[in-house]
């Protein structure tokens, strides 16, 4: 669209040898009310493997899923899971810089690091509206301006 928030952002580290995997979830399953769906930019610091537990994406026409589903949490993790069926989805193998782009109703997964060396990613998100919990007037998150009629906003 022509206006864009940021809405979150997050380093996201899977150690060496022991970094865990995560369920398949939808990331607007972390929410917890009903909001209008946003994007998330999951940027490879590194480059990406399956040994390296690497992220999958399920397309929506894997699994014909569109809409936000229940999540149930893991007590053990503390993670949301929303899709428990057999479709592998497609793995995010690419290298170091490239940008895998995603609707917050996609669901996506990341396996555990095998490797000998740490999996970074830097996650983006970004929202057309600021996104407030019901009742309060403060951004959920950052909520900080990133286009305004399709141009950049500048901020200091």
């Amino acid at each position: 669209g022509d206006t864009a928030f940021l809405f979150y952002d997050q380093y996201v580290v899977k150690a060496a040898e022991q970094g865990m995997a995560f369920s398949w979830h939808q990331d607007s399953g972390y929410l917890g009310f009903p909001h209008t769906p946003y994007i998330t930019c999951w940027t490879a610091v590194d480059d990406m493997s399956l040994a390296n537990g690497t992220a999958y994406v399920m397309p929506f026409s894997h699994i014909g899923i569109r809409t936000l589903v229940e999540h149930v949490r893991d007590d053990a993790t503390g993670d949301k899971a929303g899709y428990f069926g057999e479709a592998p989805g497609v793995p995010v193998i690419v290298p170091a810089g490239s940008v895998a782009v995603f609707s917050s109703l996609s669901f996506h997964r990341s396996g555990p690091n095998t490797t000998d060396q740490m999996r970074r990613a830097y996650v983006t998100q970004y929202s057309p509206e600021i996104l407030r919990r019901p009742g309060e007037t403060e951004p959920m998150h950052l909520g900080v301006p990133f286009l305004e009629n399709g141009r950049r906003i500048l901020t200091q």
